[in-house]
């Protein structure tokens, strides 16, 4: 039988951190198991930079982050594209000019010099759920000293966010959001979650009728679109599931192990 492959958002796919959900259910974890002892694969592909939660009874195959920007397979990086001092520096200017809240982040680092600030710790609080300090956080900015790979600005408004974006956009490549928190997510100029989705399966040789993706956001769409089957989450925007092959149930009612134990597991 020929190998599958499936990659997974965690962000209200693998996980809920609003209402509490900070790890995958048992009922996907076991789902997710008896699909890599059937010969797949299993990758996590996300905006996030690690994983944010142990599951010591799954490991993944490998690892697709910031938005592609961070490849790992087998426990070999095979991509890991950080900045240059340079794109700190123009990224810096620019959010000045348009009153953005920046959240640099590296490997081993964070990098933050306005952490009060309320649009901040609004973030912190929706995705990790606390606004307690990270124990690796730099306050003081030099694009010098800092090894990014990542950058997260908040904006008061859609049309800061916009101004940004029309002032970078011909030199990085950008994921923004004009609802809930507004922001951008801010990489170098290069891969796409989406692209590099489709990199990983044709590295490995799968063919592309055997390459599956779960999502519930709007940095999940190009990666619905470029596999074979593309599945929204219940609590998908409207976007995401317009574009899927099919919508399974939330990440609450164990959606992903539901389309598993219904198509993909024998």
């Amino acid at each position: 039988m020929e190998k599958k492959i499936a990659f997974f958002d965690i962000d209200g796919t693998l996980i809920n951190v609003p209402e509490g959900l900070m790890s995958p259910t048992a009922e996907t974890i076991s789902a997710l198991k008896r699909f890599q002892e059937q010969g797949n694969l299993i990758f996590i592909a996300t905006s996030r930079g690690e994983l944010p939660f142990e599951a010591e009874e799954l490991q993944f195959d490998g690892f697709i982050g910031e938005d592609g920007h961070y490849i790992v397979y087998d426990g070999q990086v095979l991509f890991d594209d950080l900045f240059t001092a340079d794109e700190v520096r123009r990224q810096m200017e620019v959010y000045k000019q348009f009153d953005g809240r920046c959240m640099y982040s590296g490997h081993h680092s964070s990098w933050c010099d306005c952490w009060e600030d309320e649009y901040i710790q609004r973030h912190r609080k929706a995705f990790s759920r606390t606004t307690d300090k990270p124990a690796n956080l730099i306050e003081h900015l030099d694009a010098d000293a800092m090894e990014v790979i990542a950058c997260c600005v908040m904006f008061k408004n859609v049309e800061d966010l916009r101004g940004a974006y029309e002032a970078l956009k011909d030199d990085f490549t950008m994921v923004t959001y004009e609802t809930g928190i507004i922001r951008m997510d801010v990489y170098r100029k290069g891969f796409k979650k989406g692209t590099a989705v489709r990199h990983m399966y044709e590295k490995l040789g799968i063919p592309r009728e055997n390459t599956y993706a779960f999502g519930d956001g709007i940095n999940d769409m190009e990666m619905l679109q470029l596999v074979g089957h593309g599945i929204a989450m219940g609590n998908a925007i409207e976007e995401l599931k317009a574009v899927a092959e099919e919508v399974t149930g939330s990440v609450m009612e164990n959606g992903i192990a539901g389309y598993f134990k219904k198509y993909l597991l024998k």
